[in-house]
């Protein structure tokens, strides 16, 4: 037997019966080793279904839950449990397990712990078009020789001093490698037939969603290296657009890495040899895709156009900035819709209108520009204006207030001057009721 009478007796005289009959103890110590083998049974079947081979305080309380036995307190730790022999007048010994004794002023005047950071969710991409992306949530299955190269140099006092951490690999066909680099050579031809053959590929193509990233990096990459050159900038741009209409491709989790490089065609201090007038038409091709882009994505991304109209904004803002620049960011503002043309231009023409007078005498062909620009802004906020007021001195004044005396002239002799003005004076008015509110 397990448990003998004198473990029987000696358990049963702690609780205050003294004196048990030999028999009763007999029946009792067998009673118990049948109860612990149901015990011992049921708590290796819940280790066994664990695929553990050491059995667990867990374990056996589970089995006590299910033979509706209230469960051990107090021995779930992952320290052993260390028994001690305690010497009594019988023949067998008891042991027992000897409670650590804990110094509560000690305890107190201990450090408290570090407060565990909060729980936190963040998004990645797992797979583009069955396409793992090179980024460090994603695990990276190691090529063999690889894995055997990778191996840790350890000190004498046994920790990790180097860890060879292997870089990830994006592997492409040998078709789509052959075909990468027949479309770039033919984008750097100078046969503008070649080149666009090359973009209507790209525009068509069913089977190159691999290589959108490719793609992307170019534009980014020919944009930053080629701001001298428009014609290749043209390119740049004809290739942003082929990709992003391409039917086939899934271009959405690229959009952050095209908007910059179209961005930078449209405000960027010069593009082209100084002198050249090429650079107009680009500003106004890369404006027309940003606000492309923002209608297409703004459904799913709600910050991507005030975050663009604010980036626009404060180029048009600065004073510092040249007139292509200013340029550039009145066209993509534009760009963007009639809204963000009455909230974010008009309020600001008449005191951009004080400083481009200064510069119409110093640089005549930009400052033009620039005017011309803010009428076509003008232009764009009459679209869905219906009504037209009567051209009057009074009118053109009233103009004059909201857009500047110079703008205002300019204005008055276009021929959808009373369009222009119904629709300023609609703006202004909207956005004095809008304050009061």
């Amino acid at each position: 037997m397990i448990y003998s009478k004198a473990t029987i007796k000696s358990i049963s005289e702690s609780i205050g019966i003294p004196r048990l009959k030999d028999g009763i103890t007999t029946a009792m110590a067998q009673d118990v080793e049948y109860r612990l083998h149901e015990i011992i049974v049921e708590a290796a079947k819940f280790m066994h279904h664990s695929r553990r081979t050491k059995l667990t305080v867990g374990d056996i309380n589970r089995a006590l839950r299910v033979r509706n036995v209230e469960p051990v307190y107090g021995f779930e730790s992952g320290r052993p449990s260390k028994f001690h022999r305690a010497t009594t007048g019988i023949d067998d010994d008891v042991f027992y397990v000897d409670d650590e004794m804990i110094d509560l002023d000690a305890a107190l005047d201990e450090a408290l712990p570090s407060v565990p950071p909060s729980v936190a969710y963040t998004a990645h991409w797992l797979a583009i078009e069955g396409v793992q992306p090179r980024i460090q949530q994603n695990p990276v299955e190691a090529e063999p020789d690889a894995q055997a190269g990778a191996k840790r140099q350890n000190t004498g006092n046994g920790a990790d001093a180097v860890e060879t951490i292997l870089e990830v690999k994006h592997v492409l066909s040998k078709e789509l490698q052959l075909y990468y680099e027949c479309i770039t050579e033919s984008l750097r031809s100078s046969d503008s037939v070649v080149r666009a053959t090359a973009v209507s590929s790209i525009a068509a193509d069913a089977g190159i969603h691999q290589l959108v990233t490719y793609f992307v990096q170019y534009v980014a990459t020919t944009v930053k290296s080629n701001l001298r050159n428009v014609d290749t900038l043209t390119t740049a741009l004809a290739v942003a657009r082929a990709v992003r209409t391409n039917p086939h491709l899934f271009v959405e989790p690229y959009m952050h890495q095209l908007i910059p490089s179209l961005l930078t065609c449209v405000v960027s201090r010069q593009l082209g040899e100084p002198g050249s007038s090429a650079h107009w038409a680009l500003r106004d091709n890369a404006a027309e895709q940003v606000s492309e882009i923002c209608k297409q994505f703004g459904q799913v991304y709600h910050t991507l156009q005030p975050r663009v109209a604010r980036t626009l904004l404060r180029a048009f803002l600065d004073p510092t900035k040249p007139l292509s620049t200013h340029y550039g960011a009145i066209t993509g503002l534009t760009a963007l819709g009639t809204s963000v043309v009455r909230v974010l231009l008009l309020p600001n023409m008449r005191t951009y209108m004080a400083l481009l007078d200064v510069e119409m005498e110093k640089q005549e062909e930009e400052a033009r520009m620039c005017q011309n620009a803010l009428v076509r802004a003008l232009r764009k906020l009459a679209e869905h204006y219906e009504d037209e007021v009567g051209l009057s001195h009074m009118q053109k004044h009233k103009l004059a207030e909201v857009v500047g005396t110079t703008l205002a002239g300019v204005v008055y002799e276009d021929p959808q001057a009373g369009k222009i003005m119904g629709a300023v004076a609609a703006a202004v008015a909207e956005t004095k009721m809008s304050n009061q509110e």
